[in-house]
This record gives C-alpha cells, structure tokens and sequence, in this order.
C-alpha cells in the first residue's frame, strides 16, 4: 500500500510472468472447465432440448412448399438444438455470474430504491395492461406482459437514479462517507497510504476491489521470495486497514468474473465517485484521461518533503561511497539522498555541502552537493 521505486517497479515485476497471474488462454479453459460440470452438461441439454422444440415449432413458419414443411422442421431443429448444446452453458454462466456480482455490490440504498420504484412501476404497468389485453389476438396477448415488465425496469432505473433524495425524504441517510478512496494493489504494497489514511483522512471510506485482493494472494504466494514477502506485507497492511478502520474499510465484489485488477480499480472509482490511489503511473495516467482523481502516495511524500533548492548550504553528515569514484552520500532528515562530490575521503565526518543541482526521478528527487571550503561564508 517503504518501497520507493519507479512507480509501476512494485506490481509490474510481481504480475508479469508471474505464477497465478490469470493469462486469456487460461481464462478460457476455466470457462471451458466450467461448462464441462455437471452443471453445465444440464445447461447443453436443456439448450439441445429447447432448441430442438423451437426449431420443430417454427419450421413450419419457413417452408416454402406444404410438401417441404417436414424438411424444413428437422432442419431448423437441428440447427437450433446444435446451437444450444453448444452455447447454453456459456451463455447462462456469464448471464448468471454478472447478475449475481451486481446484486452483492448493491448498496442497501439502491435495493430499497429499485424494489420501490419497480412495485410503482409494476402498478403503473399493470393500469396499462388492461384495456391493452382487449386488442385482438396475439397482440392482446403479448403487449400487456411486455408494456408491465418495461414499466417496472423503468420506474426501478428512476427512482434509483434519484435514491439520496428518497432516503432524505424517508428519513435515512447513506452511510457512505464524503470521501472514498479506492486502493490498488501498488499503493497496497507501498504501504505508505496506511500513515497517511491514519493521520490525514481517518474519516475516509477505503475500498479494495476483490480483484486487487485475489492479486495480493496470489503474489503472497508466489515462489520468488521478494514477490512473496510484497504481497504479505501488503496483506498484512489490509489487515490492519481493517482493524483500524472497521466498518468504512469495505471489499467491493468483483462484478465481472476474471476482471484485471487495474480494469477493477478504475471501475469502481467511476461508481462510487471516489479516488484511485496508486504508485502505477500508467494507471495513474489512464485514469486521468478519464477525469478520475488520483493520489499517489509517492508524490504526496515528495510533496511534504522539506524543500531544498540550487545554492543551499547546510552540514551534512557522509554515511558511505557514491557509485562513481570520489563521491559520499548522505541523507537529509527527510530520507532524501545527497551525492557529494569529490568527497569520499571525508567519509564518516559532518561536512559543509551546497547544493548544485536537484534531480527527479520516478523514484524520488537525488540532490548533488559539493564541499564547501571551511573559509568560505
């Protein structure tokens, strides 16, 4: 959620390559797995089935010649029976998965909203209805169905739309807080958004998509011990996100099945209206360009660091060898590092540097110092 890396250097290497890393062709085979269940060898049936009945039924709709009506039957029946083994399973799984992901992420709010802006719909309908079940055969037969389940939908889409104003006028008030920040699997493993939460905006509601959790599982897992020990540490954060928070630290439910972790995070940013917090620039980027808000924990830091410009003198103790010969390090009290140059027989003394020039990088700002000669002012 300190690592102090290019800002994509944490998920990139864990996820890329790595193991449980959900690839197309692997979700493919889950889905071809699922269809191949029980479960789904009575989906291809009754599809087969349906489709068969179908096919026999309105084949004699088709045929051009009385004498052909048998033919075209069978045809259309083969047709829609091979059609249905085959899509059935499929069609039914994602139908009932992406139902079911939106019913658990429905807020209580929205169900109360939709189920009476459907009953309101549904009386409205059926009003309508009657007189329209008095039209000839088979319009009077399927327009009174139909005209009632559209008036349902969209009395249930209307007064949803409009569900704060009810639960104000019913005397409720949603409990979600003005303030929701949706973390991603980089700031997670960061760690440094758990101070921030904790002292800036403790009042703030904290979401984690499911997808961003299945990834930290699968990273604590993983069989490379740096990518392990990340995605524990970043676990181990969401535990204490949870104890520290309670109830305002929520899992949001993945809606779509095999959904990116990245695709999740700025989805649920777009409904709930909150904000992405991320170390990954390119998401951070993309999210942007779709007029979401984002923080980034490493230039909130970079934003409180204590400012240090060309020309500042200050003493600066020389903790160990530069990369290139000759040069010290140092740290400022903020962490920052301080490459002095010409400076590495002075190595373990407190020395007087200026400034000469200020870098910045994904990774955070590198300051170049010289020595500053004991007789200048």
């Amino acid at each position: 959620m300190v690592v102090v890396g290019s800002s994509r250097e944490t998920t990139e290497a864990e996820t890329a390559g790595g193991a449980g890393a959900r690839t197309p062709a692997d979700r493919r085979r889950a889905r071809a797995e699922r269809a191949r269940g029980p479960l789904g060898r009575l989906f291809r049936y009754a599809g087969l089935s349906i489709g068969a009945l179908l096919g026999w039924s309105f084949g004699g709709f088709f045929a051009a010649r009385p004498e052909l009506v048998a033919v075209t039957q069978f045809f259309l029946a083969s047709v829609l029976a091979a059609l249905g083994f085959l899509v059935t399973p499929y069609l039914l799984f994602d139908l009932s998965d992406a139902i079911w992901a939106r019913l658990r992420a429905l807020t209580v709010d929205a169900l109360i909203a939709g189920g009476i802006g459907a009953f309101a719909g549904g009386v409205f309908g059926l009003l309508l209805a009657w007189p329209l079940a008095l039209l000839p055969r088979p319009a009077g037969q399927l327009i009174p169905p139909t005209v009632a389940l559209l008036a349902m939908l969209v009395g249930a889409a209307l007064v949803s739309s409009r569900r704060r104003e009810l639960m104000e006028v019913m005397g409720l008030r949603s409990q979600r807080p003005g303030l929701a920040l949706v973390l991603d699997t980089s700031a997670l493993i960061d760690g440094r958004i758990g101070e921030f939460v904790r002292l800036a905006v403790p009042d703030a509601q904290l979401l984690v998509p499911e997808e961003v959790l299945r990834e930290l599982h699968r990273l604590a897992e993983h069989s490379d011990p740096p990518r392990r020990a990340r995605g524990r540490r970043g676990l181990e954060l969401l535990r204490r996100l949870r104890e520290e928070v309670g109830s305002q630290f929520v899992v949001v439910p993945a809606r779509v099945p095999e959904t990116e972790a990245d695709d999740a995070v700025v989805a649920c940013c777009r409904e709930c209206a909150g904000r992405l917090v991320t170390c990954d620039q390119r998401l951070a980027d993309v999210a942007r360009v779709q007029g979401l808000v984002v923080w980034n924990p490493h230039q909130l830091a970079e934003a409180l660091r204590s400012p240090v410009h060309v020309g500042d003198r200050f003493v600066l103790h020389l903790s160990g060898p530069g990369r290139e010969p000759e040069q010290a390090i140092g740290y400022l009290d903020d962490g920052t590092l301080v490459v002095v140059e010409e400076a590495r027989s002075r190595i373990g003394q407190d020395v007087p540097v200026e400034v000469t020039r200020i870098l910045r990088t994904p990774a955070g700002r590198l300051v170049f110092a010289q020595l500053v000669a004991q007789s200048e002012p």
